[in-house]
C-alpha cells in the first residue's frame, strides 16, 4: 500500500488539480518547490514562506527541496540523522523532498577541475560537451582518475568532493539511505544524466543504467519501505529520441508507486525540444500518480507544463536571479540595477502583494543593490518565489471555479 495519497479534484483535458496527502501533511497541485540546497533557501528565513505578514492572502509554501549531494558532504547526512532529520535541523514542519545528488555529480564534469587543458597549448582545453562524452560512458574503473573529478561505473559513480578533493561513491543503495537519514519526504533514485547533444549510442547506455540503478533502489528501499519516513520517484530522464523516452516510461513505470519524475532539463537542451519532450512525456506517464518535472522555473514553462499535465516544480533560478537583481514581472525580468530605477517610487511590479511588492519602491531596491546590501537579495528572493507560487495558486483556482 503506498504512503502517499493522491487524489483528484478537477481535470480539464491534461491540465489536474489534485490533493497529495503524505506524513500528516496536505496539499493540492500543481506545486512549486523553492530549492533549500543545503538546508537553507538562500538568504531566506524558512517562516516566511508561511507568516502571511510575507506571503498576504497566498497559502503556506507547503514543499521545499534539499540537495542530497551537499548535505551528504557536509555536514553529513549521519550527522542530521542525530538531529533527527532535517525537518528538526531546519526547524521545518511541513514536507521536503530531497534529490538524488545525480546531477550534481555530472556536473561536477563540467567544472574547471575536469576539462583536460595544457598550460602550454591552451588550444587542446577540450569543450565541456566532448569531456562529458568521455566521463559518461558505461567503462568500468578501479582507479580514480587524476584529471577528473567523476567516474561513472556499474557499481555506481565515483566522485571528488569539490570542498576538500575527498574521494566518495553514489550507489543506487547508499543514496536511498542517505536520504532516509535526512528524513527526507519525497526521495530520488540515482539516475544518469546525459550531456546535450550525446550521440544515441551513449544515451541509449545511460538509459539502460539508469533502469538498472532504479531497480537496485527499488529493491533496496523495499524490505524498510513501511518503516522510513519517505517515499521514492524514479526518473526518467531528457534523452532527445522519442523512441527510448518511450522505453524509458513504459519501464520506470512499474516503479511509480507513489510518483515519478522527469529530470535532465539543465543539461543544455533548447527550450523548443524541452516543449516538445514535456508534452509527449507528461502523455505517457502514469495519470494516477504525481508527476514531478525537474528543474522547471520560469513563468512561462511552468504554465505550459502545467497545461500538459505536470504536477510539481523546482528551480534554483528564482532565488539565483534575485541575487543577481533580477525580478519576475508580468512582461518582462526587472533588472534593478538599471539606471532609470533611481527616481522610480513605484512598487517592484504592481501585480503582486507580496511584501516585497507591497513595502519597496524600485528606487529603494536599486538603491540597495548599487550598495551591495543583501536585503535587496532577500527582499528579490522573496518575490520571485512567491510570485511562481502565486502562478501555480491562481491557476488551480480558475480550474476548481470553472
Amino acid at each position: 500500500m503506498s504512503k502517499l495519497d493522491f487524489k483528484i479534484l478537477k481535470q480539464k483535458w491534461n491540465a489536474r488539480v489534485w490533493q497529495i496527502t503524505l506524513n500528516g501533511i496536505t496539499l493540492t497541485t500543481p506545486v512549486f518547490m523553492p530549492v533549500g540546497t543545503k538546508a537553507t533557501i538562500k538568504w531566506l528565513v524558512l517562516d516566511m514562506l508561511k507568516d502571511p505578514k510575507y506571503i498576504w492572502d497566498l497559502p503556506e509554501i507547503k514543499l521545499i527541496l534539499a540537495n542530497t549531494f551537499h548535505l551528504y558532504l557536509r555536514p553529513g547526512d549521519e550527522l542530521i540523522k542525530e538531529a533527527w532529520g532535517l525537518h528538526t535541523f531546519e526547524n521545518r514542519d511541513k514536507l521536503i523532498l530531497t534529490d538524488s545528488g545525480g546531477f550534481q555529480v555530472f556536473s561536477l564534469g563540467l567544472s574547471k577541475e575536469s576539462v583536460k587543458s595544457s598550460k602550454e597549448d591552451k588550444s587542446k582545453v577540450e569543450s565541456p560537451k566532448s569531456l562529458l562524452k568521455d566521463l559518461w560512458l558505461d567503462k568500468p574503473s578501479t582507479e580514480w582518475g587524476h584529471d577528473v573529478n567523476i567516474k561513472l561505473t556499474e557499481t555506481g559513480v565515483k566522485f571528488r568532493s569539490p570542498y576538500d578533493g575527498s574521494k566518495h561513491i553514489f550507489t543506487p543503495e547508499n543514496v536511498v539511505d542517505i536520504q532516509c537519514n535526512l528524513w527526507s519526504d519525497i526521495m530520488m533514485v540515482l539516475d544518469v544524466c546525459s550531456p546535450a547533444g550525446a550521440d544515441k549510442t551513449v544515451i541509449e547506455k545511460h538509459m539502460k543504467m539508469t533502469h538498472r540503478r532504479a531497480k537496485r533502489a527499488f529493491d533496496h528501499l523495499k524490505p524498510k519501505y513501511d518503516d522510513v519516513r519517505g517515499v521514492l520517484f524514479p526518473i526518467v530522464q531528457w534523452w532527445t529520441y522519442a523512441d527510448l523516452r518511450q522505453q524509458s516510461v513504459e519501464f520506470l513505470s512499474q516503479y511509480a508507486r507513489d510518483g515519478i519524475a522527469v529530470g535532465g532539463v539543465s543539461v543544455g537542451e533548447s527550450k523548443e525540444l524541452i516543449r516538445e519532450v514535456v508534452a509527449f512525456t507528461a502523455s505517457k506517464l502514469p495519470i494516477d500518480k504525481p508527476r514531478y518535472l525537474m528543474g522547471v522555473g520560469t513563468p512561462e514553462d511552468i504554465t505550459h507544463a502545467i497545461e500538459e499535465g505536470f504536477d510539481m516544480f523546482d528551480c534554483v533560478l528564482p532565488t539565483r536571479l534575485g541575487r543577481h537583481g533580477q525580478a519576475f514581472a508580468a512582461a518582462w525580468n526587472i533588472k534593478i540595477n538599471n539606471a532609470k530605477y533611481t527616481k522610480d517610487f513605484t512598487p517592484l511590479t504592481d501585480d503582486c502583494a507580496c511584501y516585497t511588492c507591497k513595502n519597496f519602491t524600485r528606487a529603494y531596491l536599486h538603491h540597495l543593490f548599487k550598495e551591495k546590501e543583501m536585503l535587496w537579495g532577500i527582499l528579490l528572493s522573496l518575490h520571485n518565489i512567491l510570485y511562481l507560487h502565486k502562478i501555480v495558486e491562481n491557476w488551480k483556482t480558475d480550474m476548481l471555479n470553472k
